[in-house]
């Protein structure tokens, strides 16, 4: 979802963060969804 909002950073912390934290959220909000 980076290239959704448009996020342009050095490759570093926040970017791997950013990815693992928007993983889980959509994972956790289709997860949900469907149970």
């Amino acid at each position: 979802a980076g290239e959704v909002l448009n996020i342009d950073a050095v490759t570093g912390g926040f970017n791997f963060q950013n990815a693992w934290t928007g993983g889980y959220i959509a994972g956790k909000a289709m997860g949900d969804s469907i149970l």
